[in-house]
């Protein structure tokens, strides 16, 4: 996310603040006022009854949000926003809010991509190329960032299958086209407490590069590649 910390002039894009959650009118307004915070992120629905993409806490939750507010606000409080889908039906008119809007800084466009593909949402689901394909070609300044869950019983030891590494990396290669993206890996844990189930994740992140990389950056010269290793963080 090296392209968002440059926009914000900063050095590191460890040095992002964020705010999960920010679902409601109170937490927007709150994220909005803090000057510490960088990135918002919010849970973006589109469910049948819906006329236009919706932020909730979980699937037909109660809300007070719509998504043109929570990204006109942010612009005006310039913070960027990370969007994360959890209806397929959202993507696309939520790219043309985007495309409308024009925001300054790249928002950050996230599906658990495997996830989408749950047999009880199989008949709406949204193939992992269709979501790339979409936000490449539909919004080139965003960075894409490919989620999938680490919660299922063969998961707990936080690895992820070969097998599905060598497909993320057959469809990024043959849907990035000729685009060049830096590429982040992140994963995060969050052990259970006072009975709250812990999360456990990770994620390809998808950066869009300059034409021309500027002085600090780690692009090989004369390639598209980037080096992972200024890049590699723990997260706690």
């Amino acid at each position: 996310m090296q392209s968002l910390a440059d926009a914000l002039q900063l050095s590191s894009s460890a040095d992002l603040q964020w705010v999960h959650g920010v679902n409601s009118c109170a937490k927007l307004e709150a994220a909005c006022a803090n000057a510490s915070v960088h990135v918002l992120e919010a849970d973006v629905y589109f469910e049948a009854a819906d006329a236009t993409p919706l932020l909730k806490d979980a699937p037909g939750a109660a809300t007070e949000l719509d998504l043109a507010t929570f990204l006109t606000q942010a612009a005006l409080a310039n913070k960027a926003v990370k969007l994360d889908f959890h209806s397929p039906t959202a993507v696309e008119p939520t790219l043309a809010l985007l495309r409308l809007l024009r925001p300054e800084l790249p928002p950050i466009l996230h599906a658990d991509v495997f996830a989408l593909l749950a047999p009880k949402q199989r008949e709406e689901a949204l193939e992992p190329e269709q979501f790339v394909r979409l936000v490449a070609t539909q919004l080139p300044q965003a960075i894409i960032s490919l989620g999938w869950s680490l919660k299922r019983e063969a998961d707990r030891d936080g690895r992820v299958e070969e097998a599905l590494i060598l497909q993320l990396a057959a469809m990024l290669t043959a849907r990035l086209g000729p685009s060049a993206y830096g590429l982040e890996i992140r994963a995060g844990y969050r052990p259970t407490r006072n009975g709250v189930v812990g999360e456990r994740g990770a994620a390809l992140l998808l950066d869009p590069l300059p034409a021309s990389p500027p002085a600090h950056s780690h692009a090989v010269p004369g390639t598209n590649v980037v080096s992972l290793l200024p890049r590699l963080r723990r997260v706690a």
